[in-house]
């Protein structure tokens, strides 16, 4: 990877390597995989049987689409709703979509029917928001579903793939497609809504091509690459790093569907043994949860040695979670420099830096008081843990992109100021679909205000937190992952399942430290002793205590489809007792959130009897 610093020790940092894009559109470069790697993606279904996917039945299925689409009336630029897992469906429909002119918007599936009425209530504004014209989804979601259907001038037609696929337009009837362009919407992604409702990422066929050539090129991928993905399709990971890098750069990608690697981890690095995979990518969560879950039985029978890339993104990067990854699979032939750390954002298309692959893992200890009070990022050498913080860098701007690291007047900082990272490239979203508001507060003079704190060291970018989360106590930034991490460290507290925020405390003019964590203990007594653990290693670690530690059930913090914790809809909750969850005090103090499925299943109960009471039954 190739990028300049021509701004002296300021926390500006350009990537200057000269680049050429293959195709001009996503339909183009899956033609083009056709016409010289034909077979390219393995789908791996529940059982882990593969079904394979060549370039030419994809757009063979995708003209069927297409054209079944059109039929139906639908226009150059119409939104299209897409609820389908990770599948070769997927594959034909999005790719349709994209041949009929239109523009996908995909979404998440419901998990469940836990929260299903805020998930409903999500996806109907997505629905509108987006002003989705039809909505394609499969068979068996119809029944949780099933409430919108009834929901009156929502979307022209509700589209079933089994119906489609049965029903298709003959040849002979087929209509010229309308011709499209590097400009033309390719996705509309909805952010996670981690910080209020999820508003809608525009990105152009020409966005999202410059950053998967970006990510090609820092990969420095070849056409011997085997890439694995179990990131569903509906998010940006899967889509745009798994299924359409894989397209464009022609090499071969196994896709698993996300339930699999939950059902069964395993799974995953079997297939990167079966598979002689090279490349994968997960949240920090993932690589934890094969620690912790992976049998011992599975690892006689691993061989990791052709894997090259282990990309680390979507949520903070934990030192420790690596270390122990590589302790417990590196006699499996796992490399040491491996891991990947990345970072990036929907607004992005993706990607927008990634480190040097001659120096994969660079993890750096700074002092605490520095970074908390004075915002400064200064070099530790102390092994007590309410002295230091330790960061792991993401590297460098990838090709054709810009980062700096501005103050709140959006002056530049020099190198180990720690400020809000700010984004521009060819890549960046023009705005969010008809939110102007929104797109006037993230886009400035062509900048990416991306909201999250970072610095720059060495010409590398370091991600400290996020803006609207960081917690100030008495002067001291807080910040959130890094209380949530040590209490996951104890026993008794599910791992990545504690969500730290700040609550206002006008009486003593500074913010208390709110922790919840869930946990399986129901017993009272084992439920105090706990608390009383939590709050014990967080004094030992960070020198701080919480103000109120809440012990909640397993599944009931909130978190997006992708699995980030939602802090601040969390917040809301511990602050109104009204609002989805119920906050019940108990006699000894305890508060338990009790989850939303009562509400929920009578919501979805009175929405699936709706089309009946229209008709007087």
């Amino acid at each position: 990877m190739s990028y300049t610093s021509d701004f002296g020790k300021l926390a500006h940092l350009k990537n200057n390597q000269r680049y050429e894009l293959r195709a001009r559109t996503l339909v183009e470069a899956l033609e083009s995989r056709r016409r010289h790697r034909p077979e390219f993606m393995s789908f791996m279904d529940m059982k882990n049987q593969a079904q394979v996917l060549t370039a030419g039945d994809a757009l063979d299925g995708a003209l069927a689409v297409a054209q079944h689409l059109m039929s139906l009336g639908l226009k150059k630029e119409d939104k299209v709703m897409v609820m389908l897992p990770t599948s070769v469906e997927f594959v034909h429909v999005y790719f349709g979509i994209l041949m009929a002119g239109a523009v996908p918007v995909p979404v998440s599936q419901p998990a469940g029917t836990s929260n299903i009425g805020k998930y409903l209530e999500n996806l109907q504004h997505i629905i509108r928001d987006s002003e989705s014209k039809f909505f394609i989804t499969y068979d068996k979601i119809k029944m949780l579903i099933g409430g919108l259907m009834a929901v009156p001038n929502l979307v022209k037609e509700f589209i079933f793939t089994e119906e489609m696929m049965q029903n298709p337009v003959p040849q002979e009837k087929y209509v010229g497609l309308p011709a499209i362009g590097p400009d033309d919407l390719a996705l509309i992604q909805y952010t996670s809504g981690t910080t209020g409702r999820p508003k809608g990422v525009t990105l152009s066929h020409g966005n999202l091509l410059h950053n998967i050539h970006g990510i090609g090129l820092g990969l420095a991928i070849t056409e011997s690459d085997v890439g694995i993905s179990w990131l569903p399709l509906y998010h940006d990971m899967g889509l745009i790093g798994g299924m359409l890098t894989a397209i464009y750069w022609e090499i071969k990608m196994i896709m698993m569907m996300p339930e699999a690697f939950l059902l069964r981890p395993q799974w995953w690095l079997e297939n990167i043994t079966r598979f002689g995979a090279t490349m994968g990518v997960a949240p920090n969560f993932g690589y934890h949860y094969c620690v912790t879950r992976i049998p011992d039985s599975t690892l006689g029978r691993l061989d990791l040695s052709s894997w090259r890339l282990a990309l680390n993104g979507a949520e903070p990067v934990d030192r420790v979670t690596l270390q122990r990854f590589l302790e417990r699979f590196g006699h499996c032939g796992l490399r040491k420099d491996i891991f990947l750390p990345v970072y990036g954002m929907a607004e992005n298309s993706l990607a927008a830096t990634f480190p040097s692959l001659g120096n994969t893992t660079v993890a750096r200890r700074f002092r605490r008081d520095k970074l908390e009070e004075e915002h400064l990022a200064v070099d530790s050498d102390s092994a007590d843990s309410k002295s230091y913080i330790d960061l792991v860098s993401v590297g460098y701007p990838l090709v054709g992109q810009e980062v700096r690291v501005v103050d709140d007047r959006g002056v530049t900082l020099r190198e180990r100021q720690v400020g809000e990272i700010l984004v521009k490239s060819p890549s960046s979203t023009a705005g969010y679909y008809k939110n102007a508001r929104a797109t006037a507060e993230a886009i400035r003079d062509g900048w990416l205000h991306t909201g999250d704190m970072g610095f720059v060291l060495e010409g590398m970018l370091f991600i400290s937190g996020r803006m609207k989360e960081i917690i100030i106590k008495r002067g001291k930034n807080i910040y959130p992952y890094d209380v949530e991490r040590i209490a996951s460290t104890v026993k008794g507290v599910r791992i990545g399942c504690c969500a730290a925020f700040a609550v206002e405390n006008l009486n003593a003019g500074t913010e208390d430290l709110i922790l919840v964590c869930e946990t399986l203990l129901k017993d009272q007594k084992r439920l105090e002793e706990l608390k009383k653990s939590i709050k014990a290693e967080i004094l030992v670690r960070l020198g701080i205590t919480p103000d109120d530690i809440r012990l909640v059930p397993k599944g009931t913090i909130p978190k997006t489809t992708s699995g980030k914790l939602q802090r601040l809809l969390c917040k809301k909750i511990y602050l109104e007792d009204d609002n989805g969850f119920h906050l019940l005090k108990r006699r000894n103090g305890i508060v338990l959130i009790r989850t939303m499925i009562r509400s929920s299943l009578h919501l979805l109960k009175r929405q699936l009897l709706k089309p009946f009471r229209k008709n007087g039954r």
